[in-house]
């Protein structure tokens, strides 16, 4: 009966170590260094896409992006992860999950919300990110609602590089 359910012990435990580098790595992107956010990353591949925005491949360009947005990221940051789905199959896996979040910018009380959906690699025991998407719904001043046409706001996203 234990070897019935060794599968599905390791199934459960990879998923909650999948769900453990998708909520470290939001905090790191929220509070933590550059170095802690590329932890998450494998070395090769590593690719970033950006909707709105562009796509980054290698680790070098991928970290570039992460250094400038932490130098312009919120001064309050808090994004929260749900919803999340995860998908896996031997050493690798597809995680999606909503987002949303509130902090401060320059002053201004912000809101955000969108999803992301990663792809990950099993290295030696660890679960790495090779490709992730951030699809951004919207980012507006709280004042202003997130409803519209004008709901993504470019001067507030960090800049292209």
């Amino acid at each position: 009966m234990a070897e019935a359910q060794t599968p599905l012990i390791r199934e459960l435990v990879d998923r909650e170590k999948i769900r453990e580098v998708v909520h470290r790595y939001c905090w790191a992107v929220d509070r933590g260094t550059l170095e802690e956010v590329m932890s998450f990353f494998h070395d090769d591949p590593c690719e970033l896409k950006l909707i709105p925005g562009k796509e980054y491949f290698g680790r070098a360009a991928v970290q570039r992006w992460y250094d400038a947005y932490i130098q312009n990221r919120m001064e309050v940051l808090r994004h929260l992860i749900h919803n999340q789905i995860i998908m896996i199959d031997e050493d690798t896996a597809i995680s999606k999950s909503y987002f949303d979040a509130v902090g401060d910018l320059r002053g201004e009380s912000i809101v955000a919300a969108g999803f992301y959906e990663d792809t990950l690699l099993r290295v030696r025991g660890k679960w790495k990110f090779t490709h992730k998407v951030i699809k951004l719904d919207f980012i507006v001043p709280l004042r202003e609602g997130w409803s519209g046409a004008l709901r993504i706001r470019r001067h507030l996203v960090p800049p292209d590089l």
